[in-house]
């Protein structure tokens, strides 16, 4: 396993938001290049890779809850996120996106690794 990876293995706090001016939080699990996650409405189940401090995911995002919506508007849609990132501090690491669906659309976040 990468370094970097071993880095990134653990539980994450995630604060996003998207160019469609919504914000959210949600928690994700970094675990030998899977991620596991979710918050009030979505699930994450997706893959990263690593180099240094650099690394980028691929996300399934899911609705389980009917009719809330989505930080793009979407309403019951599954959608697949495709971020890059890096490593800030100890601790921390920013990354951007787009959903592949919308690819116009933009999708920023801030990690904090919590255990």
């Amino acid at each position: 396993m990468a370094e970097a990876e071993k880095q990134l293995d653990g539980l994450w706090t995630a604060e996003f938001g998207s160019s469609v001016g919504v914000s959210g939080g949600g928690v994700a699990v970094f675990q030998d290049g899977r991620v596991l996650g979710g918050d009030n409405a979505y699930l994450y189940v997706g893959s990263f890779k690593s180099s240094g401090t650099k690394f980028s995911a691929t996300l399934q995002v899911s609705p389980f809850i009917d009719g809330v919506e989505s930080v793009f508007r979407t309403i019951g849609k599954n959608l697949t996120l495709e971020l890059t990132g890096e490593l800030t501090s100890d601790g921390q690491a920013i990354a951007q996106g787009y959903p592949v669906e919308m690819p116009t659309l933009k999708f920023g976040v801030k990690l904090t690794k919590r255990s």
